[in-house]
Order: C-alpha cells, then structure tokens, then sequence
C-alpha cells in the first residue's frame, strides 16, 4: 500500500502568535503539546506548530508501518536520514532522498494516525 501523508508541521518562532494569527485566519483550535509544540486539533490531515525558524514549507511527515525497515530502505536507496525520534504519537525521522529532497517519516503509536 503506497505512504499517504500522516503529518505536517510548519515551523515559527512563537506559537502564541501563530495560534492568535492561524486560529481566527482557518478556524484552526490548538492544544499545547509541550513549550515547543502545538497541535491543531480541529484539521482532516493533522498537523501542528513546532518552535524554531519560521518555515518556508511545511515539514511533511509520511506514514509508513515500520520506521526501522522505511529507514533502512531510504539508505539503501541512496539517501541518508537523521537519528529515530519517538515520542507520544510514535517514531519518526527526517531524511534526504538521493537528490537531496528532504521528507520525515512517521511510524505512528497505536490511537495516532
């Protein structure tokens, strides 16, 4: 079964700002996460806003069933990834495809995704 996109984030410098801008812009509802995160609750793909340098795209995050074997596959194919995170909603990585393209993956937690 081909990987359907699971997650995005967009990246900003204050997130009180982002919710008090995308909030009355979309109609977007937020649940803080953590200092550094917010998710927007109320989106038919989620998402949600992690503190840092402002994007200038999204961070999309593709859903594959085993993040070990997806990670494996990307080296082996050429590419490089970063190190395995895992977190509430489940494993994930950023990687670099063999042209320099850069996706995540997300291996979700059971009741996410």
């Amino acid at each position: 079964m081909p990987a359907d996109l699971g997650y995005y984030t967009l990246s900003v410098p204050d997130l009180d700002r982002a919710a008090a801008f995308y909030g009355p812009l979309l109609g977007w509802e937020f649940r803080r996460e953590r200092d550094t995160y917010l998710h927007v609750t109320n989106t038919a793909v989620p998402m949600g806003f992690v503190a840092g340098e402002p994007s200038t795209q999204p961070d999309l995050y593709y859903h594959v069933a085993d993040i070990d074997r997806a990670v494996e596959q990307v080296r082996t194919l050429g590419g490089s990834t970063g190190e395995v995170f895992s977190g509430r909603s489940g494993r994930g990585c950023s990687c670099t495809d063999d042209q320099g393209a850069q996706i995540s993956l997300w291996q979700p937690a059971p009741g996410f995704g």
